[in-house]
């Protein structure tokens, strides 16, 4: 008997909701969704650190192995949406590089590598011969790199698997984590310097970092979901009886405060990308129809954004300022030419993926030498080229592509849905994640670097014809 059209939907209780999760033609895909929120909380708890914290980057790595053994199996099983060839190759391809760099090479094929002279005559004044050489000059740091591949590599095959339903779930799981990090980086200030809520040894002490080590780092965790935001409060039609209305108000409450939290960081680059947040919530908002469909609920949004902005500069106006005028060079433009002509140095191939500490402190001039260091390029892009040289610069031109063409087929149609939007609002936390990249390490820390992975398999499935069941591989 058929319901009629009027009738209102009748949700379905926990029981049934249970039973049709665990049903046989569901099952794979209700695992597949347990392992990415799994992988979800390990790495936006434990993550938020780039080096020096072993046991937190393993224990992210072990959350994710349930996930990546599913979704491997799922993907070899032929079970995966159809049109994602390109993205899986891609990723087949970033994992390869430094799994190969870690293959030993004889000593007459490593003597003939660009960079490599010094140690032949180290091995021959220690009297240790010539044995097979891996290729990456920190073979440890490559292997680190290589397993710190495996969360957001899970995170992008288990979440093509997933509904448009289970996505969006997860999108609202990532803004729930960033009010805790909001919320934890308003304690931290309150708790000063002393404060016990600093979780990482290596931090920026005195800042609201929230989840994080870096308070740039905790700006763009904020930013980044922006975008996200702004798809769920493009679904408020100024009716409050409406079942999306509290979830719409949520958002555009985390809108306001996140542009607060990102102005308290003091983070030059995350008020810069803040204002292009901003920017990309408003065409999310366009785009989802909130305009057209109640003009006043949107205007409200803006007045909301407007004072939260006043707000923020009439807070931290001064500390910005300083920030942007602060006197003397900065160190990371000072050290981009540096690691620029030691990269010429390793090419066509670089020196190794994780190999820029040691890189650097081998072409670090006597005179720079003193308390702070640099652990990294603050540019993913020039650290890129260092270690892995040619192959690094096509894989990223790739990538490049492919992301056009995703955003071709997501900004240039005006058909809605779910999925259309949400993935309209991850393709530029996607842009907004690699802007960053250029003058920072932002996708150096697993939190990062799993969302990232998120937002680019939402992109991928985009229109992609979805398999009849994922379990059907089984």
């Amino acid at each position: 008997m058929r319901r009629p059209a009027n009738a209102p939907a009748v949700n379905p209780g926990i029981g049934e909701t249970l039973r049709r999760a665990w049903a046989p033609a569901n099952q794979a895909q209700t695992m597949t969704f347990a392992g990415t929120l799994l992988l979800l909380f390990a790495a936006a708890l434990f993550g938020g650190a780039s080096q020096g914290n072993a046991l937190s980057l393993m224990a992210v790595e072990i959350a994710s192995l349930p996930l990546l053994f599913i979704s491997l199996y799922l993907v070899l099983a032929g079970a995966a949406p159809r049109r994602i060839t390109l993205p899986l190759l891609l990723l087949a391809a970033v994992v390869a590089t430094p799994l190969l760099q870690l293959v030993a090479l004889p000593p007459d094929v490593w003597n003939r590598l660009p960079g490599r002279a010094p140690t032949p005559q180290v091995l021959d004044v220690a009297r240790l011969g010539r044995p097979w050489l891996p290729f990456s000059l920190a073979p440890e740091q490559t292997w680190r790199a290589a397993m710190a591949l495996s969360p957001p590599a899970a995170m992008f095959m288990g979440a093509l698997f997933l509904s448009d339903r289970q996505r969006r779930v997860l999108a609202a799981c990532w803004l729930g984590l960033a009010v805790v990090s909001l919320g934890l980086g308003a304690l931290q200030m309150l708790g000063g310097a002393d404060s016990p809520l600093y979780f990482y040894q290596i931090t920026n002490v005195g800042a609201p970092v929230g989840l994080f080590s870096n308070r740039n780092h905790q700006a763009e965790f904020l930013l980044c979901l922006v975008p996200v935001a702004a798809m769920f409060a493009a679904s408020f039609n100024g009716e409050f009886e409406d079942r999306h209305a509290f979830a719409a108000v949520l958002a555009i409450i985390y809108i306001v405060v996140a542009i607060v939290g990102v102005a308290v960081t003091r983070s030059r680059a995350g008020i810069v990308l803040g204002a292009l947040a901003l920017l990309g919530a408003g065409a999310v908002t366009a785009r989802g129809g909130a305009l057209r469909r109640h003009w006043r609920a949107a205007a409200g949004v803006g007045a909301g954004v407007f004072i939260a902005i006043a707000a923020a500069l009439l807070l931290g106006l001064v500390p910005i300022l300083d920030r942007f005028d602060a006197g003397g060079a900065e160190p990371r433009f000072e050290g981009w030419p540096l690691v620029a002509r030691a990269a010429s140095g390793f090419l066509p191939l670089g020196a190794g993926v994780g190999s820029f500490q040691t890189i650097y402190d081998a072409v670090e001039p006597l005179g720079d030498v003193g308390p702070t260091y640099f652990n990294h390029a603050h540019s993913d892009y020039l650290e890129l080229w260092l270690e892995t040289g040619v192959v690094g610069a096509v894989l990223l031109l790739v990538f490049a592509g492919w992301m056009t063409g995703r955003l071709c087929a997501v900004w240039t149609t005006r058909a809605a849905g779910p999925g259309r939007d949400l993935a309209a609002a991850c393709s530029l936390t996607v842009l907004l994640l690699a802007a960053h990249s250029a003058v920072d390490y932002p996708l150096r820390t697993e939190s990062l670097a799993v969302l990232f992975a998120f937002a680019c398999a939402t992109l991928a499935v985009c229109r992609a014809e979805r398999p009849s069941s994922a379990a059907s591989a089984g």
